[in-house]
């Protein structure tokens, strides 16, 4: 059996908050302490920090990924504005904000345990543009695109780019499926709109379906560390399958260990 191929890891978040949030079931909500410690570890291990361009070189093998990632974020909370972007701009850590631009300035109402959970505006959005981060899409409106008509799914995935372009001056190039869900007339409708990737969460499409880790708010070191293990998401498949194995796993990611935080966060690639 070849061993586990070291392709960037690339990292899913979606909000973040000062401290944890009693009323965030869905952990959703990294708190500040919990991302610098993150940060500070994909330093002390030497990861290198791509942004899509470095992602995309590597995924079409232009690039050698040696110990990589790409940073990730959905949704468009504000908190992304006023925690991790400056974070990780002290950290010259590059990231891709997947946005549904019809409900900017609004909340997450799709989340019901945090429907109040502030969304950035555009001139927010504009700021982070001129930071450097990085701004895809993630649908028009948060819908699932599953299941959608033809002409829906073209204003989730084409109509939601052109929308996105009139209010930032740039036209996205990356997609993130809202919750996740994808088959293979989406992963269509994506390419068919011009983007260049889209993103899933726990399945696995090709170009157009990258499968992400997913860091939230019940992670400790343990856990991320587990998180940037080559093959990580092929052994957490497995481990639905075989219940002792998923016990164990289980066990080890609620256990105590924590990071601590190590200097500046990990420094940007080439």
């Amino acid at each position: 059996m070849s061993p586990p191929s070291r392709r960037p890891v690339v990292l899913m978040y979606h909000g973040f908050a000062a401290a944890r949030q009693a009323r965030d079931r869905e952990n959703l909500l990294v708190p500040e302490g919990a991302l610098r410690a993150q940060l500070g570890h994909l330093r002390s291990r030497r990861f290198t920090a791509l942004d899509l361009d470095g992602y995309l070189d590597v995924f079409d093998r232009r690039a050698r990924p040696g110990r990589s990632f790409l940073f990730t974020a959905d949704d468009g909370y504000r908190s992304f504005g006023e925690i991790a972007a400056p974070l990780l701009a002290a950290a010259n850590v590059p990231s891709v904000l997947f946005v549904p631009p019809a409900v900017l300035g609004g909340t997450s109402s799709w989340v019901p345990e945090i429907a109040d959970e502030p969304l950035l505006n555009p001139d927010e959005l504009r700021d982070l543009i001129r930071m450097g981060v990085e701004i895809g899409v993630h649908g028009l409106d948060h819908t699932s695109l599953v299941g959608l008509s033809d002409a829906e799914l073209a204003r989730q995935t084409r109509g939601a780019r052109e929308l996105l372009a009139d209010l930032t001056g740039i036209r996205p190039r990356a997609f993130a499926y809202p919750f996740g869900a994808l088959d293979q007339r989406t992963c269509l409708a994506v390419a068919d709109a011009g983007f260049e990737v889209g993103f899933s969460v726990f399945d696995d499409a090709g170009r157009y379906g990258i499968s992400r880790v997913d860091v939230n708010a019940t992670d400790n070191g343990r856990s991320f560390r587990l998180k940037l293990v080559p093959g990580y998401r092929r052994c957490w498949r497995a481990s639905n399958r075989l219940g002792p194995v998923r016990r164990t796993v289980g066990r080890l990611l609620r256990g105590p260990s924590t990071l601590a935080p190590s200097g500046p966060a990990a420094t940007r690639g080439p």
